[in-house]
């Protein structure tokens, strides 16, 4: 299986697992965001990646850095930018040196780079942009 998709299965499955996170989206984390039009807030989805090889000593390795996005607004806490930070440090918490088993490849280590904090163009929406890195061994 693709380790980029392994990595971005796992890292879904882990927030909606993760009590905390789904204390905020309940289950509301997506691969691909649904339509504002329609989407409910807060809620979370995964952005750009990319994959690097880093083979070392006869290993098949992979350096993966995954972009996830939360996204809030509305009234109160949604309206400035504490639910959305609250949120991210939720997603950082369960992701910062998780060890989450992956079925064909092993992740090596995964850690938080960088978090960004922005407001869309909208005026309302605020987005909290993470960054991930993985290492895994591919099989």
């Amino acid at each position: 299986m693709d380790p980029t998709y392994e990595i971005a299965a796992a890292i879904i499955a882990t927030l909606r697992a993760d009590p905390v996170v789904a204390g905020f989206v309940g289950s509301r984390v997506y691969d691909r965001p649904p339509d504002v039009s329609v989407a409910e807030s807060p809620y979370i989805s995964m952005g750009p990646s990319d994959a690097v090889t880093d083979d070392v000593d006869c290993i098949d390795g992979l350096e993966v850095t995954m972009q996830i996005d939360c996204h809030s607004w509305g009234p109160n806490e949604a309206y400035g930018s504490a639910e959305v930070r609250k949120l991210s440090g939720a997603v950082r918490a369960a992701l910062h040196e998780a060890e989450i088993p992956l079925a064909d490849n092993a992740l090596v280590s995964l850690r938080h780079r960088i978090t960004r904090y922005q407001r869309e163009s909208d005026g309302a929406t605020n987005r909290a942009i993470i960054s991930v890195t993985a290492f895994v061994e591919v099989n």
